[in-house]
């Protein structure tokens, strides 16, 4: 059995306070039960120079050490730092997707030196599909993510992958975090749309890539899709090869945020058929359902366990 998690931080940074830290803390320990792997969103780091990456080691130090003194494990974490202010989120906030992970429980294979505008492929490497970098990215100067302004695309969060290693077999782990839903009107709604499905196509194109590699791949996309069971997004992203674990869970209980008291469901786990057979999965309402002072962030964890 294998633990995994999804998680937006709602732009936590290494100066988020205590009692937040705290209570992020208690919630990844305790209601989530220290996931083997966890995917966050929404890690921030201040810059403003954009020749220059910029680590979140800070940030990523800070939850570790806030989940382990809740009593959950001592995480390690891996991530590729974006260069400064040309990812998109708020200004000088550099916000980015990263892995935290228990290493008594999974290896990471690390493989190569990502920088933020290199990519990942795919290579055999023993018999078995491999990234060419791990951790690395899928595409990141694609119109879709870089921005294009012909089509009114704006600079957006990359993909983040990587290859673990659980009982001596390959575990491919994406994380995304895809073009938000916010916009001022109704073209820019539509943009926006256009966008996420742009990068959803990206994402489906990989995986489609991995599992013709190996059909039997054990593979995991999760993060924050921006946008609902049934949209147009999530069935690119499905394909006819990738299973949404919520489609299963009940309409009255699947959702992991709420904007204007409308509960929507945006974060989602999706798996390959090798992981589908006795896969679990829940959402623990620790932000949606709480009180404005108690939420650490906008958005509650998705939880899945998975056999295989």
């Amino acid at each position: 059995m294998l633990t995994l998690a999804t998680f937006n931080l709602c732009n936590l940074g290494a100066d988020a306070s205590h009692e937040r830290l705290a209570r992020l803390g208690k919630i990844i320990a305790n209601e989530l039960q220290g996931p083997a792997i966890l995917a966050v969103q929404e890690v921030k780091a201040l810059s403003t120079d954009a020749r220059q990456s910029v680590p979140a080691d800070a940030a990523y130090q800070s939850v570790i050490r806030a989940i382990m003194e809740a009593g959950g494990p001592t995480y390690d974490f891996r991530e590729v730092p974006p260069l400064a202010n040309q990812e998109g989120g708020h200004p000088s906030f550099n916000i980015r997707i990263g892995f935290l992970f228990d290493p008594h429980r999974v290896e990471f294979v690390d493989r190569g030196q990502a920088g933020a505008k290199d990519t990942t492929g795919i290579r055999f490497l023993a018999g078995h599909p491999a990234l060419t970098l791990s951790p690395g990215r899928i595409a990141p100067e694609h119109p879709a993510f870089q921005g294009d302004l012909g089509r009114h695309w704006a600079p957006s969060r990359r993909v983040l992958t990587g290859e673990f290693s659980t009982n001596d077999r390959p575990l491919f782990i994406i994380a995304c975090h895809l073009k938000s839903m916010r916009a001022t009107s109704q073209r820019e709604k539509e943009y926006t749309k256009k966008q996420r499905h742009a990068q959803a196509e990206v994402v489906h194109g990989f995986v489609a890539n991995l599992l013709v590699c190996d059909p039997q791949a054990r593979l995991v996309v999760l993060g924050d899709m921006n946008d609902l069971r049934g949209s147009k997004t999530l069935k690119i992203l499905k394909g006819n090869v990738l299973k949404n674990l919520l489609d299963e869970v009940p309409r009255e209980s699947c959702y992991t945020r709420r904007h204007g008291g409308r509960p929507l469901t945006l974060d989602h786990i999706l798996v390959s058929r090798s992981l589908q057979r006795n896969a679990m999965i829940r959402i623990p309402h620790v932000n949606s359902d709480s009180p404005m002072h108690e939420q650490v962030s906008d958005h509650d964890p998705v939880l899945a366990t998975v056999v295989g």
